[in-house]
């Protein structure tokens, strides 16, 4: 809902943003275990609050803490580390994609971000 209402332009953004922050956090969470929630559902909503904020000296960081968080809960266990979903921040990637698109300098590079996504550099090396 969050993302639709800054896609549309919606009204209530700023509201809507808080209320997803908030139903992340630790001790509230009903939706999903922790480690999950830390590691792969509350990075890119902690990067798009950054994104929104236009918090260009921010947003790098955050962005190298959700790689680091996306490591740690894909290498976790042997399980997890041949599951192919964790290959690539897919959260991560796309508000790494919004803010590449609005100049924010990203100068991070990690194997969970293939950085021909990120630029756009594969653009029509595939027939459509």
């Amino acid at each position: 809902d969050t993302l639709q209402t800054w896609w549309l332009r919606g009204p209530g953004l700023a509201d809507k943003l808080i209320a997803t922050i908030e139903a992340s956090d630790p001790a509230v969470i009903q939706i999903a275990p922790r480690d999950l929630m830390d590691g792969v559902l509350y990075p890119p909503i902690n990067l798009f609050y950054h994104y929104v904020r236009q918090d260009r000296d921010g947003f790098a960081p955050a962005l190298a803490d959700a790689l680091k968080l996306h490591k740690a809960y894909w290498t976790l266990n042997e399980d997890r580390t041949t599951d192919i979903n964790g290959s690539i921040a897919l959260g991560p990637l796309a508000i790494a994609c919004l803010a590449h698109d609005a100049d924010f300098p990203l100068d991070i590079e990690s194997d969970y971000l293939p950085h021909h996504l990120l630029q756009r550099i594969w653009l029509g090396e595939f027939p459509t």
